[in-house]
């Protein structure tokens, strides 16, 4: 089942990741009078700060409530920017629409990889360019996400191995060359690292836990017999994983290297 991302309140996430915005729009100027996509807006960073630099922007995402919020964030900013639900998989723009494709953090999650790559290419411009955020693992912070994966795989009869095939690997530049060159794309890739903060481990896990993905996690876990127990033992698990990780043995630091991904015609 595919997450929703309308789940819970992403809105801390998307200030903690704020920074990572920053980057990819900086990296993508000038922006004035460019039509600017971004793919998985969210609560609008990256639309947003686009729309801040004179470009003519639209952000798309699948949960109706973010969706929301970014035009509420638009408003209150005096920022010009339409935003439109829908998915990575039939993105509603028209073929080669944007000059400057975004995608944070976003497309990643995608449950069909080539099948947005092809939407990607499709809705950008002969001259246009894609620009997309992927984690790196092996990372502080995946570290985390992926302890929590494994027990809800565990738990739900997968073993603690990943069903269906093996997920696309959007931080690996060969994989990213193969996939973009079936549509005439080129690929470069540069790596940058992100920290987040909390006054505590267990401060970072409660801020943590309205995040979309724990928020799903624990209504899975709530719907068993045993949900309690369960639920208590994967915030054992979790709190065990956060302080082994710790960067900051007086308060809380946790680090990950992301991808930035460029991809052009060739």
């Amino acid at each position: 089942m595919e997450l929703d991302w309308g789940l819970g309140e992403y809105e801390g996430t998307g200030e903690v990741l704020l920074p990572v915005s920053e980057v990819v729009v900086g990296m993508s100027e000038p922006l004035a009078g460019r039509r600017v996509v971004d793919l998985g807006c969210g609560t609008g960073n990256a639309a947003l700060l686009a729309a801040g630099r004179g470009a003519v922007v639209t952000g798309v995402d699948p949960a109706k409530r973010l969706v929301e919020v970014a035009r509420k964030r638009a408003a209150e900013r005096g920022l010009q920017a339409e935003f439109l639900v829908g998915d990575a998989g039939s993105i509603p723009v028209e073929d080669r629409a944007a000059d400057l494709l975004l995608s944070v953090f976003a497309v990643i999650f995608a449950p069909d990889a080539r099948a947005a790559i092809a939407e990607m290419t499709r809705v950008t411009a002969p001259d246009g360019v894609i620009r997309l955020t992927s984690w790196v693992p092996g990372g502080s912070m995946m570290t985390i996400t992926q302890v929590a994966g494994k027990f809800m795989s565990e738990v739900f009869g997968g073993g603690g191995q990943p069903a269906g095939p093996k997920p696309f690997a959007w931080h690996d530049e060969a994989d990213l060359r193969e996939a973009f060159a079936t549509h005439g794309f080129q690929v470069e890739l540069e790596r940058h690292s992100i920290s987040v903060t909390a006054a505590s481990p267990e401060e970072y896990l409660e801020n943590s836990a309205r995040h979309p993905m724990a928020v799903s996690s624990a209504q899975a876990l709530a719907s068993r017999p045993d949900g309690d127990e369960l639920g208590a033992e994967l915030a054992r698990q979790l709190l065990v994983a956060v302080r082994e990780v710790n960067e900051d043995p007086a308060a809380f630091k946790v680090s990950n290297e992301y991808a930035v991904v460029t991809a052009r015609r060739g």
